[in-house]
């Protein structure tokens, strides 16, 4: 297997959908082994029944639940169910561009020192954002770094989101450890950072970080993620997080 989209979510049967009919769209994968993977963080809506309708025309659909609340979680067992040499996260809520998968692929056929590479991430605001939002877009895993692909040095204060990362199984399995000082959002609390703490251990490794504009995906931000309260709380739980990921 060559690559495991790997789609963590919580009660997330009311956005997958339109997650499943865009990875039906992908093309230029005949030569490409994939499977996509959900892993079910504790999810109470429907979204087996989703996932058992979408089955009937994607084979490659299958699903797993981690029972430990975090996205930290959820993408931990991503890497151990994980049957692909690459993992390539989507959140629920991320849309991939029709040649995602494809980019991917060849990303890493160009690129074989990069441990793990992120894509371009657009936002689709349900409504308009407040003037000079741009500045704390990335915050909200946006991420528009121009149209050229990007190193990230081994010095970097800046590292990529985890919507629409990639990530070489065999690199987590050597560098990243099993048990993490964060596990992401759960329970009302919003300390956040997880992807990140994650990464800073393959930026220490010998491995490269790069920045991956052929792939695009399009993140959609529902009105509440703009209000003030949340963005207050959101921010919070970043400055939190620095503590343990690059400063």
């Amino acid at each position: 297997m060559d690559i495991t989209v790997a789609i963590p979510t919580y009660n997330g049967a009311t956005r997958l959908p339109e997650v499943f009919r865009q990875l039906q769209r992908q093309q230029q994968t005949e030569a490409i082994t994939w499977e996509i993977l959900v892993v079910d963080n504790n999810s109470t809506d429907c979204i087996y029944e989703v996932m058992a309708y979408f089955q009937t025309t994607m084979p490659r659909l299958r699903s797993c639940r981690e029972s430990m609340q975090g996205a930290g979680f959820a993408r931990r067992r991503a890497f151990k169910e994980a049957r692909g040499e690459l993992v390539a996260f989507l959140d629920d809520d991320t849309i991939p561009n029709c040649d995602w998968v494809s980019a991917l692929a060849q990303f890493a056929k160009t690129h074989p020192q990069a441990g793990a590479y992120a894509s371009r991430v657009h936002a689709d605001y349900a409504v308009p954002p407040p003037p000079h939002f741009d500045r704390i877009a990335p915050f909200l895993a946006i991420t528009e770094r121009g149209s050229e692909p990007l190193l990230y040095g081994k010095n970097s204060r800046l590292l990529p989101p985890s919507a629409g990362l990639v990530v070489k199984k065999l690199v987590w399995q050597q560098y990243v450890p099993e048990e993490m000082i964060l596990s992401g959002r759960a329970h009302g609390n919003m300390l956040t950072g997880e992807d990140l703490e994650m990464l800073s251990y393959i930026q220490a490794s010998p491995w490269e970080i790069w920045y991956n504009p052929a792939m695009e995906i399009t993140h959609k931000i529902p009105a509440g993620r703009l209000e003030r309260n949340y963005l207050v709380a959101c921010l919070r739980g970043v400055g939190l997080s620095r503590y343990v990921t690059p400063k």
